[in-house]
């Protein structure tokens, strides 16, 4: 649920924007700098008190120290329109490079059945209202396609800690009910939302965080019973960075209600090695999209209020493939937008190659062009070139 920025205070949609450089030193050993003739020994008092560990992922401890709990009150002041409102109608910039009527109409029905939350997230990430239209056309064109080709069955889709599940919604209602939709969310004033505009029948809401959604809550819980057998396409919609940096553990979790065969979608806002790199990009977002819906004051007192709780969670490029790697025998980058990243990663070569042919190729404004734009694997344990 996340973000932050480099000109202006990270949005509590966007994730980790920051406009100071990175500090590049690491914290001492919890015991203090070593002696070099004494291996072991501390120079630090003897009482000095050792520095807070972060709890293990996914537990209770974990959770109720993240950013997501820590920033509610901001959260919940967006969610409730009291608010960082955008001040103009979010609306893509590239319409008119845009032919399918699809993808066109699915931009609009995200705009218009979505929550303050939502809409402050459209408009903090550059591109992401043309991308989740993308992916949820493409998915709703997969799902066609599999029913057609062997006996129809309804397919699940996942999406963590994702607002008021305006995404989700919309693939459910584009899908014509063959999708069915999960969304959590930890924030309070999404849920509400959720039920304003979610159609019972196809859309469902676990109103708690990513971390406290298990397998057994799908199995025992009534409400969840079109997912007790797991989903088949899961959506992390950059929340991990809320939670800390512990992506392994983060990946595994949320994978673990993964259908063997699905498609895990990753988007995340990464750190970059040149801190210079990652403020440039920064300034791309805020001073061309975030300016369009923001004033100044507005991104400067975001700044101030999350700037470094928004950034303590991200991690770099490779950092996140590796993580990714040890989970998914193939993983593709397949959208880019300033430090924005998203992510598909499966075991099943083939739905994967054809969800990517189905996707097509990205719309992104080119003033948010930093890296290649074009999808591409970049890990995974099968052996290169096997997708």
């Amino acid at each position: 649920m996340t973000p932050e920025d480099a000109t202006g205070p990270k949005d509590a949609m966007e994730p980790g924007d920051t406009t100071e450089p990175k500090d590049a030193t690491e914290p001492e050993d919890a015991t203090g700098p070593k002696d070099a003739t004494e291996p072991g020994h501390t120079t630090e008092p003897e009482n000095t008190p050792a520095p807070e560990r972060t709890p293990p992922a996914g537990t209770p401890a974990y959770v109720t120290a993240s950013s997501m709990i820590g920033l509610a009150d901001r959260f919940d002041a967006i969610a409730t329109g009291r608010d960082q409102v955008p001040r103009a109608p979010v609306r893509s910039t590239i319409r008119a490079q845009i032919h399918d009527r699809r993808l066109l109409d699915y931009q609009d029905a995200m705009v218009e059945r979505s929550g303050p939350l939502f809409l402050h997230f459209l408009a903090s990430v550059p591109g992401i209202l043309e991308e989740m239209s993308r992916v949820g056309v493409a998915l709703s064109r997969l799902v066609e396609r599999k029913n057609a080709a062997a006996k129809p069955r309804d397919f699940t889709f996942y999406e963590a800690d994702a607002f008021d599940g305006t995404n989700g919604r919309t693939l459910a209602a584009f899908s014509q009910g063959r999708i069915k939709t999960l969304t959590s969310s930890p924030n309070r004033a999404n849920e509400p939302w959720f039920h304003r505009y979610a159609d019972p029948d196809l859309s469902r809401y676990f109103p708690e965080s990513l971390f406290h959604l298990t397998r057994r809550t799908l199995r025992e819980r009534d409400e969840y019973a079109p997912f007790r057998d797991g989903v088949d396409f899961l959506y992390e919609t950059a929340a991990f960075q809320f939670y800390g940096k512990e992506r392994a553990a983060q990946i595994a979790h949320v994978t673990d209600v993964l259908r063997p065969g699905g498609l895990a979608f990753f988007l995340e806002k990464l750190d970059h090695p040149d801190p210079q790199e990652y403020l440039r990009r920064e300034r791309a977002k805020d001073e061309v999209h975030k300016a369009a819906y923001f004033t100044p004051e507005e991104i400067e007192r975001k700044r101030r209020q999350m700037l470094l709780r928004m950034t303590d969670g991200q991690v770099e490029f490779d950092d996140l493939v590796a993580a990714l790697a040890e989970r998914f025998d193939h993983v593709h980058v397949i959208w880019h937008a300033t430090n924005f990243y998203e992510f598909v990663a499966s075991d099943d070569a083939e739905s994967l190659a054809e969800f990517l042919e189905l996707a097509g190729t990205p719309f992104i404004p080119e003033e948010f062009v930093f890296d290649d734009p074009v999808a591409r694997r970049v890990g995974g344990r099968a052996p290169e070139g096997t997708a």
